[in-house]
């Protein structure tokens, strides 16, 4: 069973394999999402510096720069914003899960991941987010 769509959210993909990223594309714009797609991790960072993303889902195992390298830049850098960091990878063992968290992702995601428990994971993550930014305007208000 398919929710409705996501009202749209900007999500970055980030991953090496031209097949995934498409697959990834059309999968989350099928949910309603807007999404910028980057093959190079290191083009990926730049842009982040630019355009905050609200999620940002990105494999582990990429040449240059490894998605774990990307995790912890984006998790370290207040002006990439504070997306929330899906770590999307064929490393599936226990301790890649928790190196993952550890380096600042917020979710992990075994490869191929279905598209239910994308949909599902991403309005997680966005609920996270809507509750932060809630909080944050309180705050601010207060």
């Amino acid at each position: 069973m398919q929710a409705s769509p996501i009202v749209s959210a900007r999500v970055m993909i980030i991953d090496d394999t031209p097949s995934e990223l498409y697959r990834l594309e059309i999968i989350l714009t099928s949910f309603g999402f807007t999404t910028i797609c980057c093959d190079k991790p290191s083009d990926a960072l730049q842009i982040l510096l630019v355009k905050h993303m609200d999620i940002v889902i990105c494999d582990w195992q990429m040449p240059s720069i490894s998605g774990l390298a990307v995790c912890e830049s984006v998790s370290q850098s207040p002006a990439m914003g504070d997306p929330y960091f899906i770590m999307l990878t064929g490393r599936c063992d226990r301790s890649d899960m928790i190196e993952a968290i550890d380096a600042g992702a917020d979710d992990f995601i075994c490869k191929p991941a279905a598209p239910d428990e994308l949909r599902a994971r991403l309005q997680a993550g966005l609920r996270r987010l809507d509750r932060e930014r809630a909080l944050s305007n309180h705050l601010r208000l207060a």
